[in-house]
């Protein structure tokens, strides 16, 4: 839902998380492909990264001989993330991390748009309805060996209508076939005696003209996974488990250069991105919002840095205990856009990338930062407790829009309480790097129950 989207301070969970900040991340080669996602796969010949959901629709489409290799990292592009190919560029809108959302770039539109019109000839004209499929929308035809590659590789779902009709050039002294689609060239050219389909290498001639984009091809060296932590989210609606795979795709694969700081919300859309309603805690009463349950990210993000190591330049916990991250509490970390975020530095020599590993179907959110190992070790002590205060009395909250009869209890009362986790973190060599307190001051809270039409709360409960 194309609406300014209200992050929440306090986000419910009914369940427990099982990362710990005490244990220090194993590392592992960087082709692990045992995950969900498939892994992350590190393609030498040009020094990039494939993961996500990229890597399955690349491998699933095609891979190398449709696309060619990677050529950049994924990258943030208004309100897509978009990974360049030597042949395409893919793009997904924020938040969606399906398959089913991911598609090419026109990069063949574009790539017409660059060539002078008096320089197009007659192929780029209204096409013929002889022989082959003519497409009216575009009044071009597609035929002979480039209509067999078309509909073999995905036809119209993944390379468009054709922009052009069949016409002949030379390239590099060879004489090639060609023929525009939306979003790729077609050539073909004889290998050995057989004609041969390829596509053009329209991703690399586009991130050429476009100076920018031209850092962003520097090889990336091997890394590693150097930090993760798991969180749950067993009990969660519909609403909650959405937001969350949407607000976690927003971020797999961003990509922290060394000395740079990450942030949540510098690296989110909350304004193009189809957050559904969920119910969020605002001036100490729960309402519906949009993108409730959006601190399971940043709360497991948080963990991640802290655990390897990295430098927490802002983080702002919960007003109140959260069921959720009970596991250890006082470790998590709220946003609320536009003005509360979660910031961390990549103090490291090499960059780090973020590898999400979302998996519904047992409720479990890992957050991975892969980078290059240093040797640094991080130590914890706590949690440190203390100012503790009973929980008040319960509150019922009426919702008309429930079915009659029927009540749900969306928070358990948890008294108020200050927790302190003391982190210090070594170099390598045994020198320390720096120590920080993480600090968190709890309010009281209450039971919580929502109820319909036809249900009387009980005595003593606070009624709203």
């Amino acid at each position: 839902m194309k609406k300014l989207l209200m992050l929440i301070i306090a986000i419910l969970g009914l369940t427990a998380a099982t990362a710990n900040p005490r244990q220090l991340p194993r590392t592992h080669a960087a082709n692990d492909g045992t995950a969900a996602t498939g892994g992350v796969l590190y393609i030498g010949e040009t020094g990039q990264y494939l993961h996500g959901t990229f890597r399955l629709f690349y491998e699933q489409n095609g891979g190398y001989e449709v696309f060619g290799n990677p050529i950049t990292p994924i990258i943030t592009d208004g309100g897509l993330r978009v990974q360049y190919f030597e042949k395409a560029r893919f793009e997904v809108p924020f938040g969606h991390n399906e398959q089913a959302a991911v598609m090419l770039s026109r990069l063949g539109a574009l790539a017409i748009e660059a060539i002078d019109p008096k320089e197009r000839g007659p192929a780029f004209a209204t096409g013929s309805v002889s022989g082959g499929t003519y497409f009216a929308v575009t009044q071009h035809t597609i035929s002979s060996n480039f209509e067999t590659f078309w509909k073999k590789h995905g036809a119209l779902a993944l390379f468009g209508y054709p922009l052009s009709e069949q016409f002949y050039t030379i390239r590099n002294g060879v004489t090639v076939k060609v023929q525009y689609f939306e979003r790729a060239r077609f050539e073909e050219q004889l290998d050995g005696n057989a004609p041969v389909v390829r596509l053009a290498n329209l991703g690399s001639e586009y991130v050429a003209r476009t100076p920018h984009l031209q850092n962003y091809t520097n090889p990336m060296p091997g890394i590693e996974r150097v930090a993760t932590a798991t969180t749950t989210y067993k009990g969660a609606g519909f609403a909650k488990r959405t937001n969350i795979a949407k607000g976690a795709a927003m971020i797999d694969g961003v990509v922290i250069p060394a000395g740079e700081e990450f942030s949540f919300l510098a690296n989110s859309n909350f304004t193009d991105t189809d957050f559904v309603e969920g119910y969020g805690i605002i001036g100490g009463q729960l309402s519906k919002v949009f993108a409730g349950g959006i601190c399971q990210v940043s709360t497991t993000v948080f963990r991640s840095a802290a655990n390897g190591g990295f430098l927490i330049t802002q983080r702002i916990p919960h007003t109140y205990v959260v069921s959720t991250y009970e596991d250890i509490v006082g470790f998590d970390a709220t946003v609320m856009e536009p003005t509360t975020d979660f910031r961390f530095r990549n103090n490291s020599a090499g960059p780090l990338m973020i590898v999400v590993r979302n998996q519904p179907d047992e409720l479990r959110l890992t957050i991975e930062l892969w980078g290059i190992p240093d040797g640094r070790q991080v130590h914890f002590e706590g949690p440190f407790i203390t100012a503790v205060t009973q929980p008040s009395a319960p509150v019922w909250q009426y919702d008309a829009t429930m079915k009659a009869g029927t009540k749900s209890q969306l928070v358990y009362g948890r008294g108020g309480m200050h927790v302190s986790y003391q982190r210090t973190v070594v170099a390598a060599d045994g020198t320390p790097m720096y120590s920080d307190d993480f600090l968190t001051s709890y309010a009281r809270w209450y039971d919580y129950v929502m109820y319909g039409p036809g249900v009387v709360p009980p005595a003593g409960a606070v009624v709203r």
